[in-house]
């Protein structure tokens, strides 16, 4: 089911792949930036609660935006996340959080307008190339 264009995740939110190549996450679950009575639960308090056939549920969700089929390379969603200054992107936030439906709903149609371009990606010092790199110099 990973392959579908709108998935459940982990019973605490949900992915939309949005047509312009851009994926959409709303999380409000443990760990999230959501309601303190969600996101303090053990992690899988949301599919305990599913077991029973009950509803998980939160008043705040986190959203975050990515390029589909990608590895969690961020897009910048203007008015939620980025850079904080635009002259400078040493700070840098991927996750919007605490926001109410109505902030969920505007990230949406923000990120629905984005073109997949993502923050420039920084060299994994765990990666092959950036240790030659390193060896070498």
């Amino acid at each position: 089911m990973a392959d579908k264009k709108m998935r459940i995740t982990e019973g605490k939110g949900f992915q939309l792949d949005l047509p312009n190549g851009v994926t959409v996450s709303v999380q409000f679950g443990p760990g999230n930036y959501a309601d303190s009575d969600a996101r303090s639960q053990p992690y899988n308090a949301p599919q305990k609660v599913a077991a029973l056939f009950e509803h998980w549920g939160s008043d705040l969700a986190e959203c975050a935006a990515y390029v589909t089929g990608s590895n969690l390379t961020w897009v910048a969603v203007p008015g939620f996340t980025g850079p904080h200054n635009e002259n400078d992107d040493t700070f840098y936030d991927d996750v919007c959080g605490y926001m109410d439906v109505q902030q969920v709903l505007d990230f949406i149609s923000f990120a629905r307008l984005c073109k997949p371009i993502a923050k420039p990606a920084k060299p994994d010092p765990f990666s092959s190339e950036f240790s030659s790199n390193y060896r070498n110099n």
